[in-house]
């Protein structure tokens, strides 16, 4: 029983050691999700003040979107380690989430009145036709 146990806790160990030096190797990525979620987060909840209609649990999805997009980060990253063809994973996944949570921000910005300009407004415009039909 002993002998399992130890056995156990080594293996549990190593597959541990073995992720928590592919998160380091990764770092840089971890630390852009970290950014993007917390600009989007600071110019939402700046407008959510603004417009008078702050919600702590709408404030608390940032935290749960970092955390769920690290582990989705965590898992991809496992993913090319154990499969190297698929490296391209991190990117076609990450990249997207990335980009529309730049845009969120941005468009968090316009409403705020820090972020004017034609082009903007054109590409936010485009960008939130789906919710206008229905």
């Amino acid at each position: 029983m002993k002998t399992k146990l130890i056995i156990t806790t080594f293996s549990i160990g190593a597959m541990l050691s073995e992720l928590i030096n592919t998160m380091l190797d990764a770092r840089h990525q971890f630390m852009a999700i970290a950014v993007v979620v917390i600009f989007d987060s600071v110019f939402g909840i700046a407008k959510a003040f603004k417009q008078g209609n702050f919600e702590t649990k709408k404030a608390l999805k940032a935290v749960y979107m970092l955390v769920a997009f690290w582990f989705l980060l965590a898992t991809t990253l496992t993913i090319e380690k154990g499969f190297p063809f698929a490296s391209f994973l991190s990117e076609a996944i990450i990249l997207p989430i990335l980009l529309f949570q730049m845009i969120s921000a941005l468009k968090n910005m316009q409403l705020l009145g820090l972020v004017d300009g034609k082009i903007l407004n054109k590409i936010l415009s485009n960008i939130d036709k789906h919710k206008e039909t229905k």
